[in-house]
């Protein structure tokens, strides 16, 4: 069936194909040649070791993993280890070591699959979670790893071939935005109207109540972010050693108190519904909901 399909691909004309999975670049580069694979940003290519092994399997281009994009040593040590193209993503609002990625990633695979039982029913839990643990420390919007539009030269002089925007499912206008700030390089008002993390509309029935009754509908928080009191606010990764932990550096929190706002009591009541939810969710509470 997989065959039948990267057939299909190749006989329509398409002449690039993006994979996680190392067996598909290999298989890829050997069956169907003339196809340019690209390495996806979930497959987690965060090393010099990981570029090389990808590389030497055949792919033509990897968009590294959005960890990295304020590590500019690794970045460099990567450009300088491999001769595929190399593209970041620029504008995921993803919490930073995400916990719950390679979890996420996984059900999320699962919950497309046509043959499956519950015909596409799926309960985030993962982003439940992080969404509200970036409402409930606004230091996580800005540990994300999004790229401002008007950094991207650094990341063009470091040998940097291409840089990836998020948000495909979201509607053109927002897309189109997005693309003319990061290819103009510059963003003059909100940063956050061109980053992209699911934040989910509530509507969600207390278990307890008749399954047609909603206990609350709660629309996302505005949350702004000013592009243009963040100028220089990239050089201090430079330097700086984010994987051993923030305890000794308290930079991104005091970046948050200057430039990110938001409606206080709005966020209250939207995480409050969002514990509800995992509060009966871990409990399996909300699997025991009476049928009428």
């Amino acid at each position: 069936e997989l065959l039948k399909h990267l057939e299909w691909l190749s006989n329509a004309g398409v002449d690039h194909v993006t994979v996680a999975i190392p067996y598909l670049t290999e298989l890829i580069k050997s069956q169907f040649p003339h196809l340019k694979v690209e390495v996806s940003t979930i497959a987690h290519v965060n090393s010099v070791a990981r570029a090389k092994l990808f590389e030497s399997l055949g792919a033509d281009s990897i968009i590294l993993h959005s960890n990295v994009n304020r590590d500019f040593r690794l970045l460099q040590a990567i450009r300088n280890a491999v001769k595929c193209e190399l593209g970041v993503l620029t504008n995921s609002l993803c919490l930073y070591q995400c916990p719950y990625e390679y979890y996420h990633n996984n059900t999320l695979g699962h919950a497309s699959q046509n043959h499956n039982s519950l015909n596409g029913f799926y309960m985030d839990y993962c982003v439940t979670h992080c969404t509200l643990e970036r409402f409930r420390d606004t230091s996580q919007f800005i540990k994300s790893r999004w790229i401002r539009p008007e950094d991207i030269p650094i990341y063009e002089e470091i040998g940097i071939d291409f840089f990836k925007i998020a948000g495909r499912a979201l509607p053109s206008e927002w897309i189109i935005n997005a693309t003319l700030a990061y290819s103009s390089g510059q963003c003059q008002e909100n940063l956050c109207d061109i980053l992209y993390v699911p934040n989910p509309k509530i509507d969600y029935a207390d278990p307890v109540l008749a399954s047609t009754q909603t206990a609350r509908i709660v629309s996302p928080p505005k949350v702004y972010i000013d592009n243009q009191a963040l100028e220089g606010f990239v050089d201090f990764f430079k330097k700086q050693d984010c994987l051993s932990g923030c305890d000794y550096c308290n930079y991104c929190q005091k970046t948050a108190d200057k430039v990110v706002r938001l409606d206080r009591h709005e966020t209250d009541e939207y995480a409050s519904v969002f514990k509800s939810f995992l509060n009966d969710l871990t409990s399996s509470r909300i699997f025991l909901a009476k049928k009428y």
